[in-house]
């Protein structure tokens, strides 16, 4: 296996990514900010100065970020095949070190934009709920070892059991990403959650942008507590979040202008009807009028699409109705 760019546009940083082995028919890639963190965690538990990191040492670190891996496709296989009963598509993913980047779409409508936002979560508490229980009862510590702090790892600094100390690692691991992952930033579940929820009020067409600048603010705000309370992890996802926002709203706008450079997609409803136009033909015409309104419906999301994700991302559906609305304009929108 090699890095490779998975997406063909130039442009797009989600592209360089390392194919996985497909889990339940859904190909998994690796994004290169996994590697980028795994090296730094390698690096600052090795030869970074003292509290610098909860986890001490190469080999403990390596077994951290092996459990990191577990947990997030533990949780994105969840998603995936949530998504996919409910309708959406999940065929290829690209995880970062909390999550899924892209590649899980769920259907339209914000409660199953939702259920997408909360499988994480759920899968989330699964895991600890089975790892504590598990921890508890092995070495009778229900406080240290079945409810670890998420800061600290000094439960490590006493001997165990080999077997114990990794469940304990991959245990400690999924708590601290189902924390993080709640924060109300994107990409991260409680993003998604919050992505969704504007859905609902304000529709699917201002949800995106909403939740790009509330993820920008809330980053901003998360960066500043970090650097307060000496928060190295929260402040590495802050600026990570503050990226993918950025960005995010770099493509919207992108789409924005593409649309507005394809105005003629659209077919404007006729202003007047003939005197003599009866009931029947007048009900043909208005059927006419709100499917044409239906497909631009349909166009803006996936024009929408396609400065988000690029054109590669595109269902059937999608590639054909995109390919009628390009022959109507071609044919002066007849």
């Amino acid at each position: 296996m090699s890095w490779e760019r998975h997406d063909a546009e130039p442009g797009n940083p989600l592209g360089w990514s390392l194919p996985l082995l497909p889990v339940a028919g859904i190909r998994f890639r690796l994004h290169f900010t996994f590697a980028l963190y795994a090296v730094a965690a390698l690096l600052m538990a090795s030869a970074g100065p003292a509290g610098s990191t909860p986890v001490h040492g190469a080999v403990t670190a390596a077994y951290a970020l092996a459990a990191l891996l577990v947990v997030i496709l533990v949780r994105e296989v969840a998603r995936a095949l949530v998504v996919r009963a409910a309708g959406g598509g999940a065929d290829e993913v690209m995880l970062w070190p909390l999550g899924s980047l892209q590649g899980i779409d769920p259907a339209p409508g914000w409660v199953a934009a939702l259920l997408a936002a909360v499988v994480g979560p759920a899968a989330s508490a699964l895991l600890a709920a089975a790892c504590g229980i598990t921890l508890g009862f092995a070495t009778g510590d229900w406080h240290g070892a079945a409810l670890p702090d998420p800061l600290s790892a000094s439960w490590l600094s006493n001997p165990h059991p080999t077997w114990i100390e990794l469940l304990w690692i991959l245990h400690w691991t999924g708590i601290q990403v189902a924390l993080l992952s709640l924060i109300p930033m994107l990409p991260l579940d409680g993003g998604r959650a919050m992505e969704a929820i504007i859905v609902r009020r304000r529709g699917a067409f201002d949800a995106p942008r909403l939740a790009a600048t509330a993820s920008l603010a809330v980053a901003a705000g998360s960066g500043i507590v970090a650097m307060v309370r000496g928060m190295p992890t929260l402040l590495s996802v802050a600026i990570a979040c503050a990226g993918f926002a950025a960005f995010s709203l770099w493509k919207l706008r992108a789409g924005d202008s593409i649309a507005a450079s394809q105005g003629g997609w659209r077919d404007p409803a006729p202003t007047t009807e003939p005197d003599d136009e009866d009931a029947e033909a007048r009900r043909r015409a208005g059927a006419e009028r709100e499917s044409r309104a239906a497909e631009d419906r349909a166009l803006d999301a996936i024009l929408e699409k396609i400065a988000r994700e690029g054109a590669d991302r595109l269902t059937d559906a999608e590639r054909a109705i995109l390919a009628r609305a390009t022959d109507r304009r071609r044919s002066g929108g007849r």
